[in-house]
Formats: structure tokens, C-alpha cells, sequence
């Protein structure tokens, strides 16, 4: 997997782990989200100057980790 989206704001749900979730209220076991595309998890409406650095940085650490927790097994 890489990289493919640039900027989907309030894009989707997500996990305490940063799992994407499905519609079904499922979760994508091996999809992770941090930054803007998940930031409507964090703000509903609106947006705040800086946050997506913010979110960025703290959710693609957890992200990160998950991760690298799924790809071990």
C-alpha cells in the first residue's frame, strides 16, 4: 500500500487505533488513517489553522504503530 490521497477533509471514520472504519460499522483490518482525512473524528464541522500538522503527527504515530502491530501478526 502507499500514499494515494491527497486531501479528503472529514473523509473518514476511525478507530481508537486508527483503523479505518467500514459503513457497516466494520473496521478494514490492514487500512489506517491520520490527518486531515480523518479529522471530522476530532472536529464534526469547522476547521482549526494548524490542526492537520496536530493530528498529523499524534494520529500517524498510532497509526504508524497499529500498523506495524498488523504486518508482525
Amino acid at each position: 500500500m502507499r500514499p494515494g490521497i491527497t486531501f479528503t477533509y472529514l473523509g473518514v471514520a476511525v478507530t481508537e487505533q486508527a483503523h479505518v472504519r467500514r459503513q457497516d460499522g466494520g473496521v478494514f483490518r490492514n487500512v489506517f488513517a491520520a490527518g486531515e482525512i480523518m479529522s471530522g473524528n476530532i472536529l464534526s464541522t469547522g476547521y482549526l489553522a494548524g490542526f492537520g500538522m496536530t493530528i498529523g503527527t499524534v494520529w500517524g504515530r498510532i497509526a504508524g504503530r497499529e500498523a506495524a502491530r498488523h504486518a508482525r501478526g
